[in-house]
């Protein structure tokens, strides 16, 4: 390990290649040592193969790791008393695409990856398979706790926002503006949403990512121009939902 280990992280690419090639990228460029996918490799979007393959290839080369998110397991499982009816299409159109070693990658995943004192999981560490959402400084609170690491990344929400621990013992919420380095001291508590690379909600269709420093103990986001009219046009040719395609596009 290199005195400033730098970690990517990317969370909910949901088989957008375009926008995943993009901040490989950019992360490369900054030097990375690992990578580390926060779940919801597929779903919603055209290219699911390729990224499985491609998140594959570096978890083999020892270069990534990757915890199993809810469209993941919605593969395998059935999900659809929990999912929008466009989701739910995106999911079935998924399966058709998979062969039976894609399936059993997305299944051999686990819900969360410990190290030192940091974890990664998609949508909180309190009852991981609940999938619930950190919306607000009680659920970040609760993940924290049931996490008992410093460090706590997560994905999930797909809008980015960072949680740290006042000095009363709260979890308060930050919302970080991109490429502004933020220090991020390990003698705090701090739960970390990456926000979405694949499919922003937030009004910007740029591509989510976050850089973490664990040496220097920073954490930077990042957002990404990609070609999302390109992915979008391949979301419309593949047959899946409209609303999908649009959503490449406005990020709403």
């Amino acid at each position: 390990m290199s005195n400033n280990h730098k970690i990517a992280l990317f969370a909910d690419i949901h088989s957008n290649l375009e926008a995943f090639e993009a901040c490989l990228e950019h992360a490369n460029e900054c030097g990375v040592d690992e990578y580390i996918f926060l779940g919801d490799l597929v779903g919603y979007n055209a290219d699911p193969v390729a990224i499985i393959e491609k998140i594959a290839e570096l978890i083999d080369k020892g270069k990534a790791k990757a915890v199993l998110g809810n469209h993941d397991q919605a593969i395998f499982m059935d999900h659809s008393k929990f999912m929008n009816s466009d989701a739910w299409q995106a999911i079935q159109w998924t399966r058709e695409q998979l062969n039976d070693d894609h399936v059993n990658f997305l299944k051999n995943l686990p819900l969360m990856h410990q190290t030192d004192d940091v974890s990664y999981v998609h949508a909180s560490a309190a009852n991981p398979q609940s999938w619930s959402y950190i919306q607000d400084s009680l659920a970040a609170w609760r993940c924290s706790e049931a996490s008992g690491t410093n460090y706590t990344f997560v994905g999930h929400v797909h809008e980015p926002a960072l949680y740290y621990q006042s000095s009363s013992g709260k979890l308060l919420h930050f919302k970080p503006l991109p490429g502004n380095p933020i220090p991020i001291s390990k003698h705090r508590k701090w739960v970390s949403i990456t926000g979405s690379l694949g499919q922003p909600r937030d009004g910007n269709p740029a591509a989510n990512y976050a850089l973490f420093e664990l040496d220097q103990e920073i954490i930077t986001f990042n957002r990404i121009d990609y070609d999302h009219h390109k992915a979008a046009t391949k979301v419309e040719q593949a047959g899946l939902p409209l609303k999908l395609a649009l959503r490449l596009l406005n990020a709403k």
